[in-house]
């Protein structure tokens, strides 16, 4: 035969079960920031890592940063250079009309 069993939950009873939530939600939060903080240290270690190696191999590093994008980027700050000489020139021609 089961027999009901009756709880009696008085004020200390919901008091202590609350700060024991908060203290595991606390806890839960300082646990996950320390993985995170963690991983963060790794990926940035791991990424240091490929980017030196990277840097060292000359072959791969031209691969990398050749391209139609840089190509174009390229062209583009030599014709931006130019239009500077250009503007420089005109300014000089006026002032030798004047």
């Amino acid at each position: 035969m089961i027999s009901s069993v009756s709880f009696q939950l008085d004020c200390k009873d919901v008091l202590l079960f609350w700060r024991v939530q908060q203290m595991m939600q606390t806890t839960s939060n300082a646990l996950r920031q320390q993985v995170t903080n963690h991983e963060a240290r790794r990926l940035e270690r791991i990424m240091k890592e490929v980017l030196d190696d990277f840097g060292e191999d000359k072959v791969k590093l031209e691969q990398l940063i050749s391209g139609r994008r840089v190509k174009l980027a390229e062209d583009l700050k030599r014709v931006r250079h130019i239009q500077d000489k250009l503007e420089e020139f005109i300014q000089c021609l006026n002032r030798d009309k004047s």
